[in-house]
């Protein structure tokens, strides 16, 4: 393990400790709003210039905690390969493939396909699993899984078929989902014994730019037990659970905070009124807040950035509680200005700290 210390004894500001990560998740209060881009940003996607700025920056403003992906399951496995999502011989359905289909729809799957995937698959026991958990240093430890039993059925049967099947086929929705929440709960027990992680971390876009794709009735009969388990099991380990879910979930909120979800990503402008999900479950829940990606980063300027962070962090972030870490609000990419993500992660740092009654430094 390296030392803390020694290792950050150098940048402009000092990351969070790991128990000062949980106190702000925990609502004990914290010195500033976190900041942690991770998994959302990767720099193999955007061109060498930026890459080169972000490494630098990095180096000057470390992020409040270590991310890293779970090595994730193949979708469709070659012949004995047991880390996968799906063992049937060539069912890839772009094999042969002649036409053209939606993003959503390239791996689509018929249910009788489905039911010969063997039950014992992923590979629960894969033994690289957390080869890309990096070198504990002192700060708080996150592990994305795979996606959750939502955005996993897309995988399987593409988004139009599974909006149906929740209909049609709703015992091989839930075979889906207690498929998914076996893996899941494995990472939990194997990431807290192998990598020493505090917290785990998964997607389910329940959200769409205008409300939810399901309604709170159909949220409950196929997905909340699944979430709550899942919470229910990282909770007995020590772990908390930080979740991702696009567009306007407001009207699932409650019962996400029932399941016992512990940090929401990313809150997403111009679906939600971010002051109304604050007002309303702040005591509740905390906010890994996403800056806006669809108009303010690609498309405003630097000054934009930078408004908009201290308009983020004035109606988010309560020194007394926490609750709030700041990355982006989806994956980023190559056409947002490099400058505008500066603007964005040294205000967030500099105003933070003057919010929670520091001086610059």
């Amino acid at each position: 393990m390296q030392n803390f210390e020694e290792k950050f004894k150098n940048v402009k500001y000092k990351p969070f400790t790991r128990q000062q990560m949980i106190d702000c998740i925990e609502g004990r209060g914290a010195p500033r709003p976190g900041v942690a881009f991770g998994t959302w940003v990767h720099l193999d996607l955007l061109s060498e210039d930026k890459q080169e700025v972000l490494k630098k920056l990095y180096e000057e403003y470390p992020e409040d905690m270590q991310e890293f992906y779970v090595v994730k399951p193949s979708v469709f496995g070659k012949e004995g390969e047991t880390y996968t999502w799906c063992d049937v011989p060539n069912a890839d359905p772009s094999i042969g493939r002649t036409k053209k289909v939606g993003v959503d729809e390239e791996t689509a799957i018929s249910w009788e396909t489905y039911r010969k995937i063997s039950k014992d698959v992923p590979d629960i026991n894969y033994p690289d699993m957390f080869k890309n958990a990096p070198e504990e240093d002192g700060r708080y430890r996150l592990a994305w899984m795979s996606d959750g039993p939502w955005t996993s059925i897309w995988r399987y049967r593409g988004m139009t078929n599974s909006l149906m099947d929740l209909y049609t086929n709703p015992e091989d929705v839930h075979d889906i989902n207690r498929r998914v929440l076996r893996f899941h709960k494995a990472i939990c027990k194997r990431g807290k014994e192998e990598a020493h992680i505090d917290g785990v971390a998964f997607g389910d876009d329940l959200g769409m730019q205008r409300g939810s794709f399901i309604s709170p009735e159909m949220y409950r009969e196929f997905y909340f037990p699944y979430h709550k388990e899942l919470c229910d099991y990282a909770h007995s380990l020590g772990l908390h659970v930080w979740m991702h879910c696009c567009g306007d979930c407001f009207n699932l909120i409650p019962q996400f905070i029932e399941a016992g979800i512990d940090v929401l990503h990313p809150i997403q402008k111009y679906t939600m009124d971010e002051k109304q999900v604050k007002e309303t479950y702040g005591n509740d829940l905390s906010f890994w807040v996403g800056m806006d990606l669809q108009r303010v980063l690609p498309f405003g300027n630097e000054q934009d950035a930078i408004n908009e962070t201290r308009f983020l962090i004035d109606t988010y972030y309560r020194p007394e509680t926490g609750r709030t870490i700041f990355t982006v609000n989806n994956r980023l990419e190559d056409n947002v200005p490099i400058e505008n993500v500066v603007a964005f992660l040294k205000e967030a740092y500099r105003y933070g700290s003057e919010a929670g009654g520091k001086k610059d430094e």
